[in-house]
């Protein structure tokens, strides 16, 4: 098995199309045994590869001790190295993660950095068979489905597993044969990280029930794999037929789901990978029959049940910066694309299209402000003599709630001067009196 790792390497690496042998592949060395081995590898068959190291300041010395111990392999082997450090535990603290996921963040984050500046093909990684049964029943406990349960591939995205194809018996093999120094984690042996938990005690103790328990999983997740193929290729033709995308929104119709035979399995497979879990799923599914309005979030994801669609829109804070639109020296830096012209009131020929609006030159105090709508703003609507909530008038107009934390105001100093998209403010209308007009067209692209 040790001498003919090289083999199946290369014979691994062609089947999956991981790498060709003229690209750059960045390498993620931790000093460990396993990544020793992938960078062995790749140098036995001459590819070209930068590493890259994460001193995650989780191990006080151990940490500084891996740092050097890689600096001193990317000597050996000739090698351009890429170090930095994260402050783990502060970042798992801040995003209320746990401290292995909050690793895991940070190290593909900064990878992909890398990736990009150095115009590498992929990032490679040292993760082998035996890391992948773990990963699967890490899924199973979690609930995330078959797909979790077919554990890691050989490529997601641009990151890929060489690896994959050996268990950490042939690479201790391997490393022993080709004599090759190596830093060990002892951080592994601790079970109050999950993955130590399964590794060191769970697998074990089901290996007395079962000696080939891990050739038996290893049987399971290829038959896992097909299924979710068939899953991907039955879920692909439903989602044609029952969700779109409008305006970076994915909107999925709710007739359209019910009337499946397998709703739940198609709604799953929409929105597990944008961070709702199987649980969440069954309640949206269970609250379609409800009054419309209601709210799900993910970490990444927020779902409303709106009256025809579930609507489902990125996550994260609604900013609350604002920007000045000055329409004789327009700033190019907006979150919105605008084209403005000043016309003449003999220029001037009014449309209805909603993403234009016509305003009285003269009563506008420059610059204008571009600004999210805020609770308690007033104006007054076009054909109106009288103020109404901005909040009001999103209810009178039907607008769902994802909709109206994604509206954008131009205003006038403190007056409103339009709510984009949707209605200006009869104060600023085009009139007999009107000399010039301006003209502001919002440009989707």
């Amino acid at each position: 098995m040790k001498t003919d790792l090289l083999d199946r390497f290369v014979e691994y690496s062609a089947k999956h199309n991981l790498f060709l042998p003229e690209e750059c592949i960045v390498v993620g060395i931790s000093g460990g045994g396993d990544s020793l081995t992938l960078v062995d590898l790749f140098i036995r068959v001459n590819q070209p590869v930068i590493l890259a190291h994460c001193n995650f300041k989780l191990r006080g010395e151990e940490s500084n001790l891996d740092e050097a111990f890689v600096r001193k392999i990317s000597v050996v082997y000739d090698l351009p190295l890429y170090v930095t450090e994260f402050d783990t535990e502060e970042y798992a603290q801040k995003h209320g993660i746990s401290i292995e996921m909050a690793a895991r963040d940070l190290r593909y984050s900064w990878f992909e950095e890398i990736r990009n500046e150095t115009s590498s093909s992929a990032i490679a990684v040292a993760h082998h068979s035996d890391d992948s049964l773990e990963t699967m029943l890490i899924n199973l406990i979690r609930g995330t489905g078959i797909k979790g349960l077919a554990g890691m591939q050989p490529r997601q995205g641009k990151v890929i597993r060489p690896l994959l194809f050996s268990n950490r018996q042939e690479i201790t093999d391997y490393l022993d044969f080709r004599n090759l120094e190596y830093r060990t984690d002892t951080s592994n042996q601790d079970i109050r990280f999950v993955r130590n938990r399964i590794r060191n005690v769970i697998l074990p103790e089901i290996e007395k029930i079962n000696p080939a328990i891990r050739q038996t999983l290893r049987e399971e997740q290829f038959l896992f794999n097909q299924v979710q193929k068939i899953i991907d290729g039955y879920t692909a033709q439903k989602v044609k037929k029952i969700a779109s995308i409008e305006d970076d929104l994915l909107k999925i119709n709710i007739h359209s789901l019910v009337e499946e035979q397998y709703p739940e399995t198609i709604l799953f497979e929409l929105l597990r990978p944008l961070g709702f879990h199987g649980r969440q799923i069954r309640q949206i599914l269970a609250a379609i029959n409800s009054i419309s309005g209601k709210v799900f979030t993910s970490k990444t994801h927020t779902l409303l049940i709106d009256r025809v669609y579930m609507i489902i829109t990125s996550g994260g804070e609604v900013s609350t910066e604002k920007y000045y639109f000055d329409p004789e020296s327009p700033d190019t830096d907006l979150p919105l694309n605008f084209h403005s012209r000043i016309l003449s009131i003999e220029e001037y020929q009014p449309s209805g299209d909603p993403d234009v609006a016509y305003l009285d030159y003269q009563k506008l105090d420059l610059p204008l402000i571009l600004r999210r709508w805020e609770k308690g703003d007033f104006f007054y609507p076009l054909g109106m003599d009288h103020s109404k909530k901005v909040s009001d008038f999103f209810i009178d107009q039907k607008v769902n709630r994802i909709d109206k934390s994604r509206s954008w105001i131009l205003a006038s100093g403190e007056q409103i001067v339009w709510i984009i998209g949707q209605r200006i403010d009869n104060r600023f209308k085009v009139t007999e009196e009107t000399s010039d007009v301006l003209e502001i067209r919002i440009a989707h692209e």
